[in-house]
């Protein structure tokens, strides 16, 4: 902890600074060459804190401190806490890869949260099947502004690199999706699966592990946060080999164009 104080009372924490950005995924390929290009630029101090590494420093313009949630739902909102009240973070963005739940979501399309919600989540008959039980909400919405930067990101991406993508990994060409996102400590992979999800949650567009926990721990702390997906599976039996293929050889090359110039967006609107 007293490398966390120092680095906070010296940079993260003074008083009338600019409060850093934080910036996450579950697995180092989500990440993409982001630490890379922090250390090339500013430098990173790197501190230790709750099993974590938490790297702080600038990058295509913007403080921020990046480090990997891991996966799963616990995982995620421990480490966004941590980002909240240890690092007093501004906002969280999430970057990664899901598989594709909306019929019309297709391997490498990209998905931007509009809500997020939990779908292995029930404590009914007490409370509504979803709803979080004491909140009485059970759909987390991303915070609009930050949303929309990220979606427009993720349109100037496609359309400078997307034929270069799409022929380059024999994919379709890349498309951007805005809805929901549904969360749960599964890793869904059967056909089954993906239709009962379809049945519970038909506007549902992509699943992952981590995304609703992440909102609901934002909303709880009044921090805004935004998720980007990548679409590396159907959720469905090929999906353990496609995830992996995709996570190892595309998932980078996403993340680094969307999140360059999100960032790039994001200094010029802090002016």
């Amino acid at each position: 902890m007293k490398g966390l104080d120092m680095l906070l009372s010296s940079s993260v924490g003074t008083s009338g600074a600019q409060r850093p950005l934080g910036i996450l995924a579950a697995l180092p390929e989500e990440l993409g060459d982001l630490l890379d290009a922090m250390r090339a630029g500013s430098g990173v101090q790197t501190v230790t804190h709750g099993r974590r590494e938490y790297h702080v420093g600038s990058v295509h313009g913007v403080r921020c401190v990046v480090t990997l949630a891991r996966i799963g739902k616990v995982a995620a909102a421990a480490t966004v806490s941590a980002l909240i009240h240890a690092f007093n973070i501004e906002a969280i963005v999430f970057a990664g890869v899901a598989g594709g739940v909306g019929r019309a979501v297709k391997i490498g399309d990209i998905v931007v949260s509009d809500a997020l919600l939990q779908h292995d989540l029930d404590a009914s008959p007490l409370f509504p099947r979803f709803e979080v039980p004491l909140l009485g909400i059970a759909r987390f919405a991303a915070d609009p502004a930050l949303a929309a930067q990220l979606a427009a990101a993720c349109e100037r991406f496609v359309a400078q690199e997307g034929a270069a993508l799409a022929a380059r990994f024999g994919t379709q060409m890349p498309r951007v999706h805005r809805g929901l996102v549904i969360s749960g400590d599964q890793f869904v992979a059967s056909a089954a699966a993906v239709e009962a999800l379809r049945d519970a949650q038909p506007d549902a567009l992509a699943v992952e592990m981590e995304g609703a926990a992440i909102a609901q721990v934002c909303y709880e702390y009044g921090v805004p946060c935004a998720v980007v997906r990548t679409i590396s599976d159907t959720a469905d039996d090929h999906a353990p080999a496609s995830f992996e293929s995709f996570l190892s050889e595309i998932a980078g090359t996403y993340s680094t164009g969307i999140l360059q110039r999100f960032l790039q967006d994001f200094a010029n609107t802090r002016g």
